[in-house]
């Protein structure tokens, strides 16, 4: 193991008080692979000289969206290992809709479309509220509806900020150029990863959303010996660290995007993928995964 390797390790164990005693070596190559993926990144990143105001804005706004996308990445790596298989679905299906978006808005985006995506959320939040307040209007005490006027009332300034940063940067023409696709299919489509829109994103749904899926298999299991429910049980918690492997690839083409929109590269970046896909191969089988060597 090398030295920045343990130095992965011992930052994850610090960062998130896990005792000295459990054995991470199943989830190192994770761990390891969103490390050095998250600072070459910022090193590419933060390597070029932002000769424009444009240039400083891209930047900024799509490493700080790879930032809390690593986030949840750490999140998803500490459920896992930690005993909460399921809650490290649920995280792996935040950091592949986060990678994805960051992956589009790098590889296929620029500037102009940045400010949509950031408007997307300005709009979206104005209408929550709208609805929110026509559907209490007529019941709820008036110090809530101040909250929600108030509520409301700051989003302006934060239109105010974007429109500001458009007449700064001169993202007028690009911006209307470059629309934010509303549907999450529409950028995996964009990218050419529309199977695993519903290999691996769709596929983390039941956790997600509580569907009827794990409960449906609960209660057939409760039909058969003790021996199957410990296998199914097995199976479903290897499959559970297999999602969070094809998580983390999603995480790191996220990372490449954003040095590669810079003119940079993630040195690492062969090594832990093909490191991740051995992984996924040999955990398979104890997955449920017929002939995963194929």
């Amino acid at each position: 193991m090398s030295s920045t390797t343990t130095n992965h390790i011992t930052a994850f164990r610090k960062a998130f008080k896990i005792d000295k005693t459990l054995n991470l070596s199943e989830a190192a190559p994770l761990i390891e692979a969103i490390y050095d993926a998250q600072s070459e990144a910022y090193a590419a990143v933060w390597a070029i000289d932002w000769d424009t105001p444009a240039v400083g804005f891209r930047a900024q706004t799509l490493f700080n969206l790879l930032s809390r996308t690593y986030e949840h990445a750490q999140a998803m790596l500490v459920a896992s290992v930690t005993g909460s298989p399921a809650s490290s679905e649920v995280l792996g299906r935040t950091v592949i809709e986060g990678a994805i978006n960051v992956t589009y808005l790098a590889a296929k985006g620029n500037p102009g479309m940045l400010l949509n995506f950031l408007h997307s959320w300005v709009s979206e939040h104005d209408k929550k509220l709208t609805d929110w307040r026509r559907l209490i209007a007529d019941r709820a005490p008036p110090n809530v509806l101040d909250r929600i006027d108030i509520r409301q009332s700051l989003l302006g300034p934060l239109s105010t900020y974007l429109k500001g940063a458009e007449v700064h940067c001169g993202l007028a023409a690009e911006r209307s150029s470059s629309p934010w696709p509303k549907q999450l299919l529409q950028r995996f489509q964009a990218l050419g990863r529309e199977e695993a829109y519903f290999e691996c994103y769709h596929r983390l749904s039941g956790a997600c959303h509580l569907t009827g899926e794990d409960t449906i298999n609960y209660l057939i299991t409760q039909e058969m010996p003790q021996d199957m429910q410990v296998r199914m049980g097995r199976e479903a918690w290897a499959y559970s660290r297999m999602m969070t492997m094809f998580s983390s690839l999603f995480f790191l083409d996220a990372a490449k995007a954003c040095a590669q929109a810079f003119g940079g590269t993630i040195p690492s970046i062969d090594v832990h993928h093909t490191r991740i896909v051995q992984e996924i191969v040999k955990i398979g089988p104890a997955a449920g995964v017929p002939n995963a060597a194929a």
